[in-house]
């Protein structure tokens, strides 16, 4: 699309005439007396009646030109469910890539059909489903104003694969009580079929001709027509779920305690129309979440993010993103029941969610140089809120969040508005303005108790722009040093941060899929304008086949201030870093390397170290996936010292393993470990020359669809400090099992 049409104010309808010129397709009522038997063999009359989709496109390498394989689609309905049939021919089935793959881990290194079905139509969020031709799935949400595909909600639906001389297929069924569709629902839906095709390319084909390079993706969605007579919904699931665990905590030295119980729990699930969800759940237990990847944390000046996996607070889930994190579920630690509730139309998209926290985690305290913290020793209420408003090419939407502790001792309230804008493909600009108020302020003893009433902002805008050419983002950020927000993320307050990326990109040029020479830079101080952050990054990056880029980045002379007073870190660094998707074996690698000068940020001084990153997937067999990553820090004096000049070295690795049985049933096996070496006399407080850390993990789990899931464990755990001889060991062994009931 031409930079002209950045010039009009009322271009959304330009760009939906564009998306509209995707291939419409219109889905085939099945009469009665004709039904659809998954089995991936596509013969039934159905599937011979229903209109071909068999227009597809390639996106990537080359965008706009007809798709080098055949892939047709069709798309039928009866009174349940939507019924998707994709054939995806093939010329050599021998370089087919279809390992069994753990739910939500059919990633670019297979073959896989992606559908996102959009069943409002604004084209602002689209549920997507994933399948490889193993019969593998993954699912989840889209979200066009943050661009993010999110993996976390699970939804309910079935897909069958087959083969046929000449390629594969796919048969799904996906039952409209998995859909959020508006009460009346939409006369036109918009879907996208997507199809991942790894050879000495990663080959992206789609059912529209999108561009390589835009910032909105479906929004060029196909429309899905003929949807009528829809059901009206109201349905009600029950889920009760059964732990019986074992615990044991030991200190040597101090005590040895083992417990035993069983921890009954209910989730609800109400549809009571087809665009609203009510969840509620009481005594909810996690025990077969996976465990957090090890980060390292002995170096760090602010809080580490760690993503959300937890079943009951993934509902509407990419309604709760908006440019500031805002709203974090990871903040509620330990809920003893919740409720929520959830809508979708064609304009309006909210939840709320209500839970009450039992505690025992840590409460975030930013502040300009680093995040404090609190521990959450108090029980509390915690609420969300947030609504979006479709208008034209805009999202308006609005936050609001309360965090009520008991007994008296406070609370934490958040509210502001934000907006996302797509004026066309290329452009999106995005603000939000938030104001919290608090009462719950630490005392002496870093204990949170009602104090006065102090309130903060945070304010952002950013812009993001994107074509075959250029990509180019901006952003502002102002966060006034009294803003805290409970139940959302923010590790810093008390800043003001101008951030910018511009990028050049090269296409199939001198023998490269692309070469990017590109610039960061970032300019922050706190509130009274004394710099705390300022660099200027150049780097090159080269597209490789078989979804390879290296990438190189040169850091010159970044500052960066980590105490009040404390003046500003010189820093000279190079960064070096390469991904690809090799070969089925190695199904992806990735590893960055960043050498030269390391800030120490517990000492406020410069060393001289190296950060090392790496992430490889194996797959030995197609029943194993393997996955290693490994992390290393050090950081070495500048001055000379008696000793080792070894002021800090760090590693967190983990290792996580699944062997699959069959598609339903797997065992899966972690290993992490974190250890830290420090040299004492190199730093300015007392400190242990030596912590580490090492959890072991197995999880046998079967799982028949959404509806039966049964899961046995263990889970060892070692703590030690080599110098005061502190050594704790946990363990757990539990089962869990779970049966959902359709009570209408």
């Amino acid at each position: 699309m031409k930079k002209s049409a950045w010039l009009g104010w009322g271009l959304w309808g330009c760009l939906v005439a564009w998306a509209g010129a995707a291939e419409a397709i219109q889905a085939y009522p099945i009469p009665a007396g004709q039904k659809v038997t998954l089995d991936g063999k596509l013969d039934e009359d159905v599937w011979r009646d229903a209109p071909p989709m068999d227009e597809f496109w390639e996106l990537f390498p080359q965008d706009k030109v007809k798709a080098r394989v055949r892939t047709e689609a069709r798309f039928a309905f009866d009174k349940h469910a939507l019924y998707v049939a994709v054939k995806s021919f093939d010329p050599d089935m021998t370089q087919l890539r279809e390992p069994f793959a753990r739910r939500d881990n059919v990633l670019a290194d297979q073959d896989m059909i992606v559908l996102f079905v959009d069943p409002v139509g604004t084209r602002k969020f689209a549920h997507f489903f994933r399948v490889n031709p193993r019969g593998s799935i993954g699912d989840g949400l889209y979200n066009e104003d943050t661009g993010n595909e999110d993996f976390s909600p699970d939804f309910e639906f079935e897909v069958v694969t087959g083969k046929f001389d000449g390629g594969w297929t796919a048969e799904f069924r996906i039952p409209f009580s998995s859909l959020r569709y508006g009460d009346p629902p939409s006369s036109t839906w918009s879907v996208l079929v997507f199809r991942n095709y790894p050879r000495d390319q990663r080959y992206r084909i789609a059912s529209a001709p999108l561009p390589r390079e835009q910032n909105c993706f479906i929004c060029l969605n196909n429309p899905l027509t003929g949807l009528t007579e829809l059901p009206s919904a109201d349905h009600l699931q029950v889920t009760p779920l059964l732990t019986a665990r074992t615990t044991r905590d030991k200190v040597v030295g101090s005590y040895d305690r083992t417990d035993r119980e069983v921890v009954p729990s209910l989730d609800i699930k109400w549809k009571p129309r087809p665009d609203t969800i009510v969840d509620a759940t009481i005594n909810p237990d996690f025990s077969q979440v996976e465990l957090d990847t090890p980060q390292l944390a002995g170096n760090t000046q602010f809080a580490l993010f760690f993503p959300e996996k937890r079943p009951f607070f993934l509902e509407g889930a990419d309604i709760l993103q908006a440019p500031f994190n805002a709203m974090y579920t990871r903040s509620v630690t330990d809920p003893s029941w919740g409720a929520r509730a959830t809508q979708r139309s064609d304009k309006f998209d909210g939840t709320v969610l209500v839970t009450r926290d039992d505690g025992g985690g840590l409460v975030l305290l930013p502040n300009t140089f680093g995040t404090n913290f609190a521990l959450q020793d108090f029980k509390s209420m915690a609420s969300f809120a947030r609504g979006r408003w479709q208008v034209g090419g805009a999202t308006a939407g609005v936050v609001a969040t309360d965090r009520t502790l008991e007994d008296n001792r406070g609370y934490n309230r958040v509210l502001g508005p934000d907006v996302a804008w797509f004026p066309n493909a290329e452009h999106r600009i995005r603000a939000q303005v938030l104001e919290s108020w608090t009462t719950a302020l630490p005392n002496a003893e870093g204990r949170l108790v009602k104090q006065e009433e102090v309130s903060g902002h945070a304010g952002l805008v950013d812009w993001r722009f994107s074509n075959a050419k250029w990509d180019a983002y901006l952003n502002l950020e102002d966060v006034a040093g009294g803003f805290r927000a409970d139940n959302g993320f923010f590790s810093q307050s008390g800043y003001r941060r101008i951030y910018s990326e511009t990028s050049r990109k090269f296409l199939e040029a001198w023998g490269f899929n692309e070469v990017t020479p590109y610039l960061n830079a970032e300019y922050k101080t706190d509130r009274e304008g004394t710099p705390q952050t300022q660099y200027t990054n150049l780097g090159l990056r080269f597209g490789l086949p078989r979804a390879t880029t290296l990438a190189m980045e040169w850091r010159p002379n970044n500052n960066i201030a980590v105490q009040k007073d404390g003046g500003m870190r010189k820093r000279d660094q190079m960064w070096v870093s390469i991904e690809s998707n090799p070969w089925p074996w190695l199904s992806r690698f990735y590893t960055e390397v960043a050498f030269g000068d390391r800030v120490d940020v517990a000492n406020n001084r410069t060393g001289r170290g190296a950060y090392i990153g790496t992430t490889a997937n194996f797959r030995p067999h197609p029943r194993l996936e393997f996955e290693y990553r490994i992390d290393n820090d050090w950081i070495d004096s500048l001055e000379p010292v008696e000793g080792s000049k070894r002021i800090l070295a760090q590693r967190a690795q983990q290792v996580l393993a699944y062997w699959h049985f069959t598609a339903r049933d797997a065992v899966r096996t972690i290993w992490q470990s974190n250890w830290i070496r420090r040299s004492p006399s190199l730093w300015n407080e007392p400190v242990s020359s030596r912590e580490k850390s090492d959890t072991l993990s197995v999880v046998y789990g079967h799982r028949r669809g959404l509806y039966l899931t049964f899961y046995v464990g263990a889970t060892f755990g070692r703590t030690e400090d080599a110098d005061s001889g502190f050594r704790r060991y946990q363990s757990e062994v539990f089962a869990k099992g779970s049966w959902t009931f359709d009570v209408f």
